[in-house]
Order: structure tokens, then C-alpha cells, then sequence
């Protein structure tokens, strides 16, 4: 289980994530379950959890693995099948991830600023 203060530290941050990776409320309430669990995590339970629907579920879970806050693994049922499992990464690793990301918009911002010196370079 994660410490308070990382709980609390991303409670601060949910609305910078929300903007940043074009994430909901959903999103980032699940996101949240699976840090508490510390644990990987199937729909179903995590659907149970959230009292949402499973399809909702599986759908904020594939925005949250295309964003990298979380990963998903493929495990094997012993009669044939599969399943997945859901995990949260790092709150360090998603820290740097924002910060890439606040770094990458910071310089397009900047180029833009800067090709406004030149209004022959303005690309509207």
C-alpha cells in the first residue's frame, strides 16, 4: 500500500495529469485504486471497486496504459484462455513523465513565441 503523503502528493496533481495527458475523473479515480492495491488488478475487481461498469472501466484503463500511468500484462489460463492484469506504475516514474511532458510543451510554446519574431515564419 502506498504511503499517505504519495496519496496526497498526487491528489495535488490530478488536475495538472488531467489537463497534461487528457484524462477524466475516471481516469485518474482508477488510476488511484490500483496504487492503493499496489497490485496487479483485473476489470472486473477493479470495476467492483470503482462501482462502474466494466466497459468504462476498460476503457479509462486503456487511456491510462496509452498514457503510461499504468501497464498491462497478459497472463495465460492454464485450460487455454487469457486474461489481463492491471498495474500502476511509479508515482516517481509518473512525476518524470509529467515533466517531460510540461518540458515538451514549454519549448513548443517557446518556438511559437519565437517564430512570431519573424512573421514571415508564422504558420497559422
Amino acid at each position: 500500500m502506498p504511503q499517505l503523503f504519495t496519496l496526497i502528493q498526487m491528489d495535488k496533481c490530478c488536475k495538472i495529469m488531467k489537463k497534461l495527458l487528457n484524462l477524466g475523473d475516471t481516469d485518474l479515480l482508477i488510476y488511484k485504486q490500483l496504487l492503493i492495491l499496489g497490485r496487479e488488478a483485473r476489470v472486473n475487481e477493479l470495476s467492483a471497486i470503482v462501482n462502474k461498469d466494466r466497459t468504462t472501466v476498460q476503457r479509462s484503463l486503456n487511456r491510462l496504459v496509452r498514457t503510461g500511468l499504468c501497464e498491462k500484462k497478459k497472463l495465460f489460463l492454464n485450460g487455454g484462455g487469457y486474461y489481463y492484469v492491471y498495474t500502476s506504475k511509479n508515482p516517481d516514474d509518473i512525476r518524470i513523465l509529467l515533466e517531460n511532458c510540461i518540458n515538451e510543451w514549454y519549448k513548443a510554446i517557446k518556438d511559437m513565441i519565437n517564430q512570431m519574431e519573424n512573421p514571415n515564419e508564422l504558420d497559422f
